[in-house]
């Protein structure tokens, strides 16, 4: 049971890298919403991974974002600062899934991608 938990939280790291490289892609290709989206579920997943590798696992966005900022932030083995990335992350994903029209410029989308490469890299220390 131990080795599939290990893979599975491997698997989503994995996965956050590519959701990240796509995201470096759209970016370059003008698609700044699409970009920001991708930097979000790279956040998404490896907060899901370790959360997984604490037992608790939820698919909801809301749940996710809730359990690791219990689990992670408030007990001090994550920094604060850097999960603000993922709040603020989630609340423009919102209004590039949700909303007509949405203001995200390719300096934000520049700066999500940075944030996100930021916070995967946090989040592996805690492996």
């Amino acid at each position: 049971m131990k080795v599939l938990l290990l893979d599975e939280i491997e698997e989503y790291f994995k996965k956050a890298e590519r959701k990240l490289k796509s995201s470096k892609l759209l970016y370059n290709a003008g698609d700044y919403s699409n970009s920001l989206t991708l930097s979000y579920y790279a956040m998404l997943l490896v907060s899901k991974a370790l959360l997984i590798k604490i037992g608790i696992t939820t698919n909801k966005h809301h749940g996710i974002i809730k359990e690791f900022g219990r689990n992670y932030v408030k007990t001090g083995k994550f920094d604060d600062e850097i999960y603000k990335y993922f709040i603020k992350t989630q609340s423009l994903r919102n209004q590039c899934d949700y909303e007509a029209i949405d203001e995200i410029t390719d300096k934000i989308a520049n700066k999500k991608i940075k944030e996100a490469q930021e916070y995967i890299n946090e989040t592996k220390k805690l492996l």
